[in-house]
């Protein structure tokens, strides 16, 4: 991953063939003594683990593909739980034949390259357990 542009609290990023991108762009928060953000992104990927959330059973559905997509759209924000960064992502993905998947995005590995725009906040953002909904929900 590398910052393209910096201008005081947003960012362009670009992520590189085999990176994954959710565990960089926590990893690119810690560094920068990041608790709160919003980022949209587009590239291309050879992987990625989708999920949607079953609010009956109160647990996540996951489904692993491993083939080259398109990245139609990458959404999420950026919020601390306890110690730890969360990034909840969500996005939708192109294969070969312009049919789409989408969902939460629990995994992401760049195949060409992935650009992104952060927005970075200056007040943090922080999530709970909630019990009603089995989600660690923002505050």
């Amino acid at each position: 991953m590398r910052i393209i542009l910096k201008e005081k609290n947003k960012y362009i990023l670009r992520f590189d063939t085999e990176d994954e991108v959710l565990s960089l762009l926590s990893g690119f928060c810690v560094k920068h003594k990041i608790n709160a953000g919003f980022f949209s992104a587009f590239g291309a990927c050879k992987e990625v683990e989708l999920a949607y959330y079953d609010l009956d059973k109160k647990e996540y559905q996951s489904v692993n593909t491993s083939q080259r997509m398109e990245i139609v759209s990458l959404t999420g924000n950026v919020a601390k739980m306890d110690d730890d960064i969360i990034i909840h992502s969500h996005g939708v993905f192109a294969d070969s034949g312009m049919k789409t998947k989408g969902g939460h995005v629990k995994k992401l590995v760049v195949s060409a390259t992935c650009e992104m725009f952060f927005y970075a906040f200056e007040e943090g953002m922080k999530r709970e357990f909630d019990k009603n909904t089995g989600l660690n929900l923002l505050l």
